[in-house]
C-alpha cells in the first residue's frame, strides 16, 4: 500500500512539474514585445485618404538601397533584425506614390500582417 502511495505521489509531482514547465514556456512565448514604430493605417493629403497596402524594410537610409528580405510565416511577413542594424520601415499606401519612412532603431523584429494591412517593428 505504501508503494502505491509513493508512486501516486511521484506521479503527482511529475504532473505538477510538467504543468509548471508548460506554463513557463507559454508565458515566455507570449511575452509582449514593445512596439518601436508602426505604420499608420491610412495616409491623407489634399487629394484624399489612402490605406496601407505594403511595407518594405531597409538597413539604414533607403537611399542606400539595402532592402532586407523577410521570412514568410502563415499570414505574416517577419524580419528578424540584428542589434547592429539601423532599420528604416517604409509604409506604402494604395493610390498614391507618397510613402512614409519610419526610423526603427532599436527594433529586434518587424512584421506585416492582416487585411487590412498592419505593420510594426518591436523591441
Amino acid at each position: 500500500m505504501t508503494e502505491n502511495n509513493i508512486m501516486l505521489l511521484n506521479n503527482r509531482k511529475i504532473a505538477i512539474l510538467f504543468t509548471s514547465l508548460l506554463l513557463s514556456i507559454v508565458s515566455i512565448n507570449s511575452y509582449g514585445q514593445t512596439p518601436v514604430v508602426s505604420c499608420p493605417a491610412t495616409f491623407s493629403d489634399e487629394h484624399g485618404t489612402y490605406r496601407l497596402i505594403n511595407v518594405r524594410l531597409f538597413d539604414g537610409p533607403i537611399c542606400k538601397k539595402v532592402e532586407l528580405v523577410p521570412e514568410f510565416k502563415k499570414e505574416k511577413v517577419i524580419w528578424i533584425l540584428d542589434k547592429r542594424m539601423d532599420p528604416s520601415l517604409v509604409c506604402l499606401y494604395n493610390g498614391t506614390s507618397h510613402y512614409i519612412v519610419l526610423d526603427a532603431k532599436g527594433a529586434t523584429s518587424c512584421e506585416k500582417k492582416g487585411v487590412p494591412v498592419q505593420a510594426e517593428c518591436m523591441q
